[in-house]
């Protein structure tokens, strides 16, 4: 009976998961492609565009926030009884 060698080459325990994982995620692209259509697929390019949109929002919303407030907000005044 012989044992082991100690220079026996080392197994890989992530190669399988890593192989399931990028598998999964060519499914999910191909089922997300077929139910979305060609031209809806979220791109990065789709992404940061829509990030430079909401920036812009903010600063706009941000903008007409302080000129409110520099002019001394909407001061209320009481009703009428």
């Amino acid at each position: 009976m012989t044992s082991p060698s100690r220079n026996a080459t080392p197994v890989d325990i992530t190669a399988a998961p890593r192989a399931v994982i990028g598998a999964t995620a060519g499914l999910l692209f191909r089922v997300g492609r077929s139910v979305l259509g060609e031209g809806r697929l979220p791109t990065a390019q789709a992404n940061a565009w829509a990030a430079v949109c909401a920036d812009r929002q903010r600063a706009q919303e941000r903008a007409e926030l302080e000129r409110w407030l520099a002019n001394g907000g909407a001061r209320r005044t009481p009703a009428a009884p």
